[in-house]
């Protein structure tokens, strides 16, 4: 039986693609991935903004300095790039309800805003996770 290793050095390390958000209901925090981060120039101290569209059934976010929204954080992920979180409990259980998720879920952000009253809405895609907890 020959065997074909897989070691770390033989993988390759793609960079993240997707702008993802991990929401998670033990912390009640929604967990931002760098892509989006670095796409729209997020920094700590920013804010987020949750909404919900009852026409259309879509959660959305915005981010921006000037909102009542929720205080991005840092996220120190020991030896990885510290990412970006913000709390939103309500939100945040509301969400994992919908899908029946018992822990956490992550969720594509489309990168394509919808402006509405001439702010950047983005949909959070809740309607086809990529993983439930």
């Amino acid at each position: 039986m020959a065997l074909k290793i897989f070691a770390k050095e033989c993988t390759n390390n793609h960079p993240p693609t997707q702008w993802l958000v991990n929401v998670n209901r033990k912390t009640g925090v929604f967990y931002l991935n760098n892509l989006i981060a670095d796409d729209l120039g997020l920094e700590k101290g920013g804010k987020g903004l949750l909404a919900y569209d009852d026409e259309t059934k879509e959660w959305l976010v915005a981010f921006g300095d000037d909102l009542p929204g929720f205080s991005l954080r840092k996220l120190s992920n020991h030896d990885y790039k510290d990412r970006l979180c913000f709390a939103g409990a309500k939100a945040v259980h509301t969400i994992l309800n919908e899908i029946k998720a018992q822990r956490a879920a992550t969720f594509v952000i489309s990168k394509r805003p919808k402006v509405i009253d001439g702010r950047n809405w983005y949909r959070i895609l809740t309607k086809k996770p990529q993983r439930i907890n």
